[in-house]
């Protein structure tokens, strides 16, 4: 069994209270959705998932909203707060209890509720197994709660809560880093902060500053002045620069003494650095020879960052730059500011006071530093514990056998000095395997043929000569003859092959990793440090061998970017080499890097659980530094020590005195030096300041005081929803202004209130209560603290569980549907007509001559879309409506009673209906017209000249045309039409006389026999009189026919009707030949080219029937759509529409295109719409109200309730061609069957919603065209029917735009600098730059720097926009895709996967402003790894036979996911263009051509990206591969029934979930997450992980599956999955 998966003890039996218990949580289960939160977007699981048989879901409309929503009407009146949030959010008031009538409401509709649906009936089976589910969730509770909170039975809530009071809850390292920024600002500064404590941020921080400095004093005329980032190596300069440029977007150039050397004319390259950039990092070394030389003056510096400041020394490039050139510049403004950063001032075994005094004098700085450092180390989880680990003596250096061999032959080579004394010394001090190994590696193949080389080489540049160089190359061939014939023991675990000190490192890790033999802990992370780079890759090496090895190890090595001379390894290690070992680190693939110094300082290592000193540190920085690695909780700092060796115990003692004599010297420094975090005596200070606030709420009396406020916002944050093992707390930020401190409180995205300022105060840690104080009254004013102070956030439930926002696809209801449109309800005698001409464009399909017929009209008809009629296998025809020109006027030559008469034996004599009915009462008429189908119809002189009057004149006076039996001449027996008057499905066309047959003469062969009883019963002889005659047996019997009468060879006409459906057999759609006697039948006056025509009728006239059915609806709403889009709109064509690569459930042929693709675009248009509509009318707000207020709006409820109020539903249709009701309505029917229209139909609640957004899709695309989107935003308006979306055109959006203040302040130098860049390098020139700026803004950033909003609602803005115009590209491209393969694709384009990569492409991740390191940190790592995944692109397409320019463009998808400001930036952006852009939609369409749309060239490279989904992929693999259907995905939230103290407490605010697999009642894998969502695929991956490489038998072995019997094997159907897996859905 998998160490993840708990063990399953299924019950024998369950009982009656149990089964009860278990069918209520099956019923709740149904109305269970997935937790919304404002994480990384992630594709959610393809249609495949349908498969799963969890409960049915019911998705929430949008995945951003993180509260659960309250069910029950809105109540859109606020006098003082915003009342619609609170019911969102779930909070209770005590007048929210009465009941508002619509009036009251001011107009706004009650969201109606339906009856809650039914309980779903669920198999035994199922409910069998979701009851063991219970019960093991029950057994193993207290192993899935990972969080689980355990309260002693004395404590109490008091009790927690004062023990929470002795905490110091505002502190936090951003603390530290802002207040030292705000130091560093005003005076040179030498930062001392521990490892990981985040100096580079502030140093990133300060350089913007100085930048933007710099760009206000350009402004004003003063000369240029430039930032240098000063490092001690050289590799520190790639490393830094890659650093500083991720963070700053501005030109900043990295100069070492090799990219100097490289150039012709250093001055030109040091002037062109200076005219190109605004910052340079360079090692001190060439800044020093750049002032040397003049090239650059220090008073053209304005800031200078000295990393690792503890350099600073004696004769030290540091130090010189001070004393040469820094101290003769004149006092200042001349001088640039200085920031050193450093872990410790010390470096050396010397006094840290003295050292500390020193270095603040050389750099003319004074030191900040932790006033309490433990605070700090506290919140960085400093190693719980530092132990020594002591080995045996070491040897004196010796030479081993190989070594004494090798010895003679290269002691004297210029190579191998260095390399035989490392040898001598790794032989005592790792032992003689690994002084022997370091030969083998030294003298390998590759290192052989290039030691030659190197030494023929060097000689040949000294010009030595022949005979002396032969020589020494000759004795690199020795040494490399003798060492491959060495024999090379294996190693072991002693000290014959092993050194002491080497088995009691390899001992110590097999005791961290894998204790007592168990399997490795690949939680855990291990540096070992040592001196040298060789020592390092041999200690590495050594693990990796068979004998050594510890299972599931995985090493890496990270050392410089130099070369020894005793190295064995050629490669050059550059920085990227260095990124991506901490990586792999980072990511687990590596777990244990042996490292030298460069693993000390400067690299973003992760967090370790152990660092070894395999070579004990020389100073006090490498201590502190090398023990900052080891920031996990429980880790351990291992000191190595030879036994009785004092030097390395006063090593160790030695730094530790240091340590705390450095700890004692920054705490007896200045108040003003020191960094406090702002931990000072509160107690003191409050009595000390006056003029604090207090405030008590009226009904209750509680009081919220300066320091209670403290308290209750760390309280209300911690119940925040949150995902587990994060912990959230308020973030302050203190300024320096005018009389004291100020502070803005910050929390998190999923507070409904984000910010706060105090009131000024000379103290920072007043301030800070005054923030607190203010944003806990914002709370209360919010209602989002009770009247009791307390959080009204107990517990996170999932979301949507108590909501009535999204309804049903399942649940149904049963309407009335329309059969017939308005228009046919107007009657009277008409005066004048209108004309559609019904035209085939491919008439030679019907297989006979025919004309057009006129459908004459009352009212106008409008356009009606082209559509197909299908005759036959490869025979079809499009039908072309053809509105007329002008109107038919009546007079004494074209009456209405002859056009009547007309119409009426159309339905007499072809579909054997006889109306008694008058032109007033007929809804609409029928005529003949004289030209083929292929006339230009609308270029006549009018309607009149269009019609067949001699056609109509004769048909009105000629009831039949009479029949003279043998007296007529053979051609009047060719095209005539004929009907059965006793049998109305038989109607004939006459093609010829049969002189060589009698009416006696049976009946030929291949005749089909008529259907009638008579020939099947009564007729004695099936010959041609009896075909003729259709009467029963009674009728005929009173009746005689002559048998000396012409015999016709005629066609049997189908009676099909429904020609719109194209999957009828052929032999129901052809003639059929056949033989007759006229005298029992009819010859009509209606001639053969018009019944031909005639015989499209009925599907003609329903098709024009729901076109003008769906447009009443659309006039309903006010609208004038398209009608081909209206009909497709409102179509419905199956039970399961929306669901696609699934069996349709009742589909209804023939009826053309459904909603789906519409409802698709209408869906993705009204989020736009009702997004533009709440930023427009609500600026200030905040992203969480927007929000609610959008998914109020956009919600199916909303939809749904709307369309029922004006009975919308009936206008659906939901059922394909009836024969029964095209027939007009209306009318005294004498002869035929009658029809009933009283037509239901049921529709699911989700259907109905659906069609609505449908609506919004045709009014899109009607007004495509004139690229208008005026008609869209009004079907919005009609849809939504909300006081918060009352727009008529697209205008109206801007119309109604007020720009918020912080947008009309006034521009600064920096910020028209900014947007001169962007113009420059996206094409768009920003007319308000602020808006710009805030768009990069991120929520860290505290606003009182550049009193700007967080980019937030920006972000919430282009969010919508980019959907819309990557759907909207989507479904103009690809036509006939269908939605899910539209919906898989446009998954790729809008995936924060995707957007990231286009964030770093434009440069967007240097913008971002924050206040973060670990977001500094996962910018540079994204960026790091997207351009390694670019770099191996171009390297495959060159490979390929490509240029590197012709790479593939997916090369992002194999890349982690980015930080979420990257893609929430590029959302920013685009909502900042369109705002500044005065909501010009085209921009947001040039930027998607412009920079998204060269991804998606090729777009069948995102085929597969939505099926990558593990859930789809879990699906696919149980139903394709295994075929087992015995399988279930069940979920169970771990908090239900959580207290209300613990909720009180917070835990309610990180829900638990837990998701377990289940196949044939075995569950195989679970997972527990903060939504079913995530649990759910976490859970999907542990599956997958332990079924993916099963075959077949294996799988049925194991779980007892027979599911697949019969089926083939899962062996065989491999190849069927892998295509399932590696193709989307076919468009």
């Amino acid at each position: 069994m998998p160490h993840d998966v708990l063990p399953f003890r299924a019950p024998a039996t369950l009982s009656t209270s149990l089964s009860a218990e278990i069918e209520a949580d099956l019923r709740q289960l149904d109305s269970l959705a997935l937790t919304l939160n404002s994480s990384p977007r992630e594709p959610k699981a393809t249609n495949n998932a349908t498969l799963l048989d969890d409960a049915d879901r019911v998705e929430p409309e949008d995945d951003s909203f993180p509260f659960t929503l309250h069910s029950g009407s809105r109540e859109p009146k606020t006098p003082d707060n915003d009342s619609l949030l609170n019911k969102a959010v779930g909070v209770e008031s005590e007048d929210d209890s009465s009941e508002t009538s619509d009036e009251e409401d001011g107009g706004a509709k009650s969201f109606e509720v339906n009856a809650p649906p039914k309980p779903r009936k669920i198999s035994e089976k199922k409910r069998a197994d979701f009851a063991e589910f219970e019960l093991w969730v029950e057994q193993n509770q207290s192993r899935l709660s990972k969080r689980k909170l355990v309260l002693d039975q004395d404590d109490s809530v008091r009790r927690m809560i004062q023990d929470f009071e002795t905490k110091r809850i505002i502190t936090s390292p951003r603390d530290y880093q802002l207040e030292l920024f705000e130091i560093a600002k005003n005076q040179n500064t030498i930062a001392v902060l521990d490892t990981g404590s985040g100096k580079t941020l502030i140093a990133a921080l300060l350089l913007r500053w100085t930048i933007h400095n710099e760009i206000e004093d350009r402004s004003q005329g003063h000369p240029k002045r430039i930032a240098f980032f000063l490092v001690d190596k050289v590799a520190l300069v790639f490393q830094q620069h890659t650093v500083i440029d991720c963070n700053l977007d501005y030109p900043v150039a990295k100069l070492c003494g090799e990219i100097l050397d490289s150039s012709p004319d250093k001055k030109d390259l040091w002037q062109k650095a200076f005219e190109e950039n605004m910052a340079v990092v360079c090692t001190a070394a060439v800044l020093y020879d750049c002032l040397s030389r003049s090239y650059i003056r220090m008073d053209q510096i304005n800031l200078l960052v000295f990393d690792e400041a503890h350099h600073t020394k004696k004769n030290h490039p540091y130090a010189r730059i001070i004393k040469d050139f820094y101290l003769d510049a004149k006092e200042g403004g001349k001088r640039p500011r200085i920031l050193g950063m450093t872990a410790s001032p010390v470096d050396a075994q010397v006094d840290p006071r003295m050292a500390a005094a020193q270095l603040e004098a050389l750099l003319h700085s004074q030191i900040a530093t932790a006033a309490d450092p433990a605070t700090l180390q506290q919140t960085l989880c400093k190693p719980k514990e530092e132990i020594v680990v002591e080995y045996d003596r070491i040897p004196r250096d010796w030479e081993t056998e190989l070594h004494q061999a090798l010895s003679p032959i290269i002691e004297t080579h210029f190579l191998f000095k260095k390399p035989l004394e490392y040898a001598r010394t790794a032989a005592a001090d790792l032992g003689p395997w690994l002084a022997d190994r370091y030969w083998q590696l030294f003298f390998g193949e590759e290192e052989s043929i290039k030691l030659g080389s190197k030494t023929e080489r060097t000689l040949l540049m000294e010009s030595a000569v022949d005979e002396y160089r032969d020589r020494k190359v000759k004795e690199v061939q020795d040494g490399s003859r003798v060492v491959a014939n060495h024999d090379f023991l294996r190693p072991t675990l002693d000290t014959t092959s092993l050194s002491s000190k080497v088995l009691q490192l390899v001992k110590y890790l097999r005791s961290q990793f894998a204790p007592s033999g168990s399997n490795c802990d690949n939680d855990r992370r291990c540096i070992v440090f040592v001196k040298q780079r060789t020592t390092a890759m041999l200690l590495a090496d050594l693990v990796q061998q068979p004998e050594i090895k510890i299972p599931g190890l995985e090493v890496g090595i990270l050392i410089g970017g130099g070369r020894s001379d005793t190295e064995f390894y050629n490669r050059k290690v550059g920085f990227r080499d260095q990124v991506r070992t901490v990586l792999k680190f980072k990511s687990g693939e590596l777990n244990c890097i042996f490292a030298t110094s460069v693993g000390e300082e400067g690299l973003d290592i992760p967090d370790c659980n152990v660092i070894i000193r395999f070579d004990l540190c020389d100073t006090l920085i490498q201590y502190i530094q090398s023990r900052g690695r080891a920031r996990q909780e429980q880790s351990v700092y291992v000191h190595m020590v030879e036994k009785g060796n004092k030097k390395h115990r006063s090593k160790i003692i030695q730094n530790k005195m240091h340590e705390d004599t450095l700890r004692k010297f920054c705490s007896a420094m200045p108040e003003e030096r020191k960094l406090t975090g702002n931990n000072l005596n509160m107690d003191y200070l409050l009595r000390k300041e006056k003029n604090q606030q207090q405030y008590t709420v009226p009904e209750t009396g509680a009081k919220l005081n300066f320091k209670q406020s403290l308290i209750t916002l760390a309280t209300f944050v911690a119940s925040l929803p949150h995902p587990p093992d994060v912990n959230l707390t308020p973030e302050y930020t203190v300024t320096v202004v005018s009389g004291g401190f100020q502070c803005e409180v910050l929390l998190p995205s999923t507070s409904p209130v984000k910010t706060a300022i105090g009131r000024v105060y000379s103290s920072k840690a007043v301030a800070k209560c005054s923030a607190a104080f203010e944003m806990c009254l914002a709370l209360l004013r919010g209602k989002y603290l009770d009247k009791h102070l307390q959080t009204v956030f107990r517990k996170q439930v999932s979301a949507m569980r108590n909501a009535r926002l999204a309804i049903s696809s399942k649940k149904k209801g049963e309407y009335d549907m329309r059969i017939k449109p308005d228009i046919w309800s107007v009657r009277g005698v008409p005066t004048e007509l209108h004309a559609t001409a019904l035209t085939l464009v491919n008439p030679g399909a019907l297989g006979r001559a025919s004309f057009p017929l006129l459908l004459l009209t009352r009212q106008p008809i409008a356009q009606i879309g082209l559509f197909a009629l299908f005759f036959g296998t490869n025979s079809s025809s499009e039908v072309r409506c053809i509105p007329l020109p002008g109107t038919l006027k009546f007079n004494e030559d074209c009456s209405p009673e002859a056009i009547a008469a007309f119409t009426l034996k159309i339905f007499s004599d072809v579909f054997s209906k006889d109306y008694d009915a008058t032109p007033a009462e007929l809804p609409f008429f029928l005529a003949p017209t004289r030209e083929a189908h292929d006339f230009d119809l609308p270029a006549t002189k009018g309607i009149k000249y269009i019609i067949d009057w001699d056609t109509v004149k004769f048909v009105q006076k000629t009831e039949r045309i009479e029949y003279g039996f043998d007296q007529e001449p053979d051609d009047f027996f060719t095209d005539k039409y004929v009907v059965d008057p006793w049998d109305g499905s038989r109607k004939f066309v006459l093609q010829r006389r049969c002189h060589h047959l009698k009416p006696t003469d049976t009946v030929p062969e291949g005749v089909v026999p008529p259907g009638h009883r008579a020939w099947r019963v009564s007729c004695q002889t099936h010959h041609i009189l009896n075909y003729s005659i259709s009467l029963w047996s009674r009728s005929r019997s009173r009746m005689t026919f002559r048998h000396e009468q012409p015999v016709v060879e005629a066609q049997l006409m189908p009676i099909r009707r429904n020609l719109l459906d194209d999957n009828i057999p052929d032999e129901d759609l052809q003639p059929k030949k056949c033989f007759l006697i006229l005298e029992p039948l009819r010859i009509s006056p209606l001639p053969v080219r018009v019944v031909a025509m005639a015989y499209n009728l009925p599907a003609i006239i329903h098709h024009i029937d729901s076109t003008l059915i769906a447009l009443d609806a659309c006039k309903l709403l006010g609208l004038d759509i398209r009608p081909d889009l209206a009909l497709e709109a409102f179509t419905k064509d199956s039970d399961n529409s929306d669901e696609h690569d699934v069996e349709k459930i009742n589909f209804q042929a023939g009826m053309g295109k459904n909603y789906e693709r519409l409802e698709f675009l209408g869906d993705t248009f009204l989020k736009m719409a009702t997004t533009i509509s709440i930023y427009t009318q609500m600026p200030d707000k905040d992203e969480c109200e927007y929000h609610v207020e959008r998914m109020l709006m956009l919600c199916n409820r909303n939809l749904f309730n709307n369309a029922v109020e004006i009975k919308l539903e009936e206008y659906i249709r939901s059922a394909s061609f009836n024969g029964r009701t095209w027939y007009p309505e209306g009318l005294t029917l004498t002869k035929g069957k009658r029809t009933n229209n009283n037509v239901k139909h049921a529709l699911a609640d989700k259907s109905i919603a659906d069609v609505c957004e449908a609506v919004i899709g045709a009014a899109y695309l009607t007004a495509q065209n004139e690229n208008s989107l005026d008609l869209a935003v009004q079907a919005v308006t009609a849809v939504v029917k909300d006081k918060n979306h009352s727009m008529k055109e697209y205008s109206d959006y801007y119309a109604a735009y007020k720009k918020p203040k912080w947008m009309l302040e006034p521009t600064n130098a920096i910020q028209v600098d900014m947007a001169e860049r962007f113009r420059e390098r996206l094409g768009y020139s920003f007319k308000s730059p602020r808006l710009l700026r805030c768009a990069f803004q991120h929520p860290t950033y505290p606003s009182i720097y550049e009193k700007l909003p967080s980019y937030q609602n920006l972000e919430f803005l282009g969010d919508s926009l980019l959907d819309m115009v990557c759907v909207d590209h989507l479904f103009r491209r690809f036509p006939g895709a269908d939605p899910q393969w539209l919906t898989e694709h446009k998954m790729a384009m809008v995936s924060n996967q995707f957007l990231g990569c286009v964030a770093v492409e434009l440069g967007f991740h240097k913008a971002i402003t924050f206040c973060s390191p670990a977001i500094q940190n996962e910018i540079m790592e994204y960026v790091f790894k997207l351009e390694e995944a670019l770099v191996e692109a171009k390297e495959q397409a060159v490979l390929a036979g490509k240029t590197e320019e012709q790479f593939s463009k997916d090369y992002w998808v194999h890349c982690a996911k980015p930080p979420k400001c990257l893609p929430d930036v590029l959302e920013a952006y685009l909502g900042a263009m369109f705002v500044d852009s005065e909501y010009d939609f085209g921009t947001v369409r040039a930027f998607f051509d412009r920079h998204i749309l060269p991804y998606f060239e090729d777009i069948h490279l995102y085929d597969t990206f939505a099926n990558k989904h593990p859930v789809t992929f879990l699906a696919n693999l149980m139903q394709l591969r295994f075929h087992c259907s015995d399988w279930r995905l069940l979920v169970k939230d771990l908090n239900e029934g959580e207290d209300g103290e613990a909720a009180l407490l917070g835990r309610g605010g990180a829900p638990q979930v837990v998701c377990a697999i289940r196949i044939h009642g075995q569950t195989v894998a679970h997972a527990v997450a903060e939504s079913g969502r995530y649990s759910k695929i976490a859970a999907a991956k542990k599956a997958m992980n332990m079924l993916e490489d099963m075959d077949d038998e294996e799988f049925k072995g194991k779980y007892g599956c027979q599911c697949g019997e019969g089926k083939p094997s899962g062996n065989e159907n491999v190849e069927q999955m892998d295509e399932a897996l590696l193709h989307g859905t076919a468009i």
